[in-house]
């Protein structure tokens, strides 16, 4: 498990990293689904599943300002790329 900081993951996705708008978006869901292409996720050919590759493994943890996500899941897309889905940490004052 790593936790990174938004920058980070920036620097980790490629050109086109997530938006203001992307994260204000998953911040007001509580959840989304971040795309990242082959180019950035190297490593981890076909058959190479016990150890996925990319720049996000499931239970990391991306800082975005206040606001914390974990990765839950990793899908491969057809193209050799990722699809990451991220939920929310819920607040420790919450509950």
């Amino acid at each position: 498990m790593r936790r990174l900081t938004r920058s980070e993951l920036a620097s980790r996705v490629g050109p086109r990293p997530p938006s203001d708008a992307f994260w204000r978006r998953a911040i007001d869901r509580g959840a989304a689904a971040l795309a990242v292409g082959a180019d950035a996720v190297g490593g981890g050919g076909e058959g190479e599943t016990d150890e996925p590759a990319g720049p996000l493994d499931t239970g990391d943890i991306v800082d975005v300002g206040d606001h914390a996500f974990v990765v839950v899941g990793a899908d491969r897309t057809e193209s050799g790329g990722r699809i990451y889905r991220i939920e929310l940490v819920a607040d420790r004052d919450e509950g």
